[in-house]
């Protein structure tokens, strides 16, 4: 398992809370997670992933749009012709 610096651990029992501040990276031999002095698992607390968008893909997807109804000759509408109608 790799310890990373700068990552926060955390002491899952309830009596110690107990946290550590990784200084160096390391790897640590084995899968199991490291513990804490008072004998409990330590964890690292948990960021859910965030989604972002490129401005890249969504011209990308456009495009992408654009050849599909020119290659399945359907018709093609853009929104000023959409909101006019």
């Amino acid at each position: 398992m790799a310890i990373r610096k700068g990552e926060r651990w955390r002491c899952q029992n309830r009596a110690c809370e107990s946290e550590i501040l990784v200084l160096a990276s390391s790897e640590v031999q084995g899968a199991a997670n490291p513990q804490c002095s008072c004998g409990g698992i330590m964890k690292k607390r948990y960021f859910p992933p965030e989604l972002k968008t490129n401005p890249a893909g969504r011209e990308a997807r456009q495009r992408l749009q654009t050849l599909a109804a020119l290659t399945l000759d359907l018709p093609l509408f853009n929104r000023a012709e959409q909101d006019e109608g």
